[in-house]
């Protein structure tokens, strides 16, 4: 049976990461209680880590339910869903998320998670000078460096055991810290079914304008694995493969995150996994006693 809390301790040192078949969480703090469309998660990102989830996305703004102008503040990054708090009540801050995350990892040294981090909301930033790159390196990620892996590349597991992967969804002009703040992924197509930037592979088709798009969205998804499968068993340079498998209508109940994914389950989504199916990104993981996480997970072995 596997561990699923640690069961990267039984995949080789010599695995490159893109040939992995990676569980993540769209959204993955959005576990509280919050309005229904930004609610995307039933478990906590403790309980996904434990069960097996090793990428998580996280969307910052700066904490706009204060109201202090210094930059002890004005740069304390809560967690939203679009323009919203991940919470109904409160906040979740970035630091909260991160000690959550360093603990796992502290924990079970075998492990890694990837950490995807995208700025959102309606604040304003002058990142022509990387005002938000700054505050995520200084006031992030400097105080706990050796925990990160910050490198460009695709790194195999031996470097990554016990460490947080930056997945970098922000961009960063200085030319000099390019090549120390993670895996660059600031941009791709919009609602895409399938775009190639080169380091890594991304199906985000995220407009679903009715409950007749499900479909549609479960045979993108399930396109994608395939073209990982088939990229992995034939080609010897690393591609990530990351397979969104969230989308919504705010104005449409059938088409809320709980529900899409419903749909998703039902046209069986685990049937196309396989071996080196890249990082399929699920909303509700927890779902049927994490059936899609466990499923994927057992395709390393």
């Amino acid at each position: 049976m596997v561990d699923y809390a640690n069961w990267l301790k039984s995949v080789s040192d010599d695995t490159n990461i893109a040939r992995l078949s990676l569980a993540g969480t769209h959204n993955s703090a959005a576990c509280h209680t919050a309005l229904p469309s930004v609610q995307c998660q039933g478990a906590s990102v403790t309980e996904q880590l434990e069960h097996g989830v090793r990428f998580l996305d996280v969307r910052l703004s700066r904490n706009f339910i204060t109201t202090h102008d210094d930059d002890e503040h004005k740069n304390d990054l809560i967690v939203i869903h679009g323009n919203f708090p991940v919470k109904l009540l409160g906040s979740v801050k970035l630091t909260e998320l991160l000690d959550e995350v360093y603990s796992f990892v502290d924990k079970h040294p075998s492990e890694f998670v990837i950490v995807s981090l995208k700025q959102e909301g309606s604040g304003t930033w002058d990142n022509q000078n990387d005002e938000f790159a700054n505050v995520i390196r200084d006031r992030f990620i400097s105080k706990n460096k050796d925990k990160w892996y910050l490198n460009t590349n695709l790194p195999n597991l031996r470097d990554v055991r016990g460490k947080v992967v930056l997945f970098r969804r922000f961009g960063v002009q200085n030319g000099d810290k390019q090549n120390s703040t993670g895996i660059p992924a600031s941009s791709w197509s919009y609602n895409t079914t399938d775009d190639d930037r080169g380091l890594f592979r991304v199906q985000d088709f995220c407009e679903i304008k009715s409950e007749e798009d499900i479909p549609k969205k479960a045979e993108y998804v399930k396109n994608l694995i395939n073209n990982a499968k088939s990229y992995n068993s034939t080609n010897n340079d690393p591609k990530l493969f990351v397979n969104f498998c969230s989308g919504a209508n705010f104005f449409d109940h059938a088409c809320w995150p709980e529900q899409v994914t419903e749909g998703l389950i039902g046209a069986n989504l685990d049937e196309t996994y396989g071996k080196g199916c890249g990082i399929v990104i699920l909303d509700y993981s927890e779902k049927n006693d994490w059936k899609l996480v466990k499923k994927l997970i057992d395709q390393n072995f």
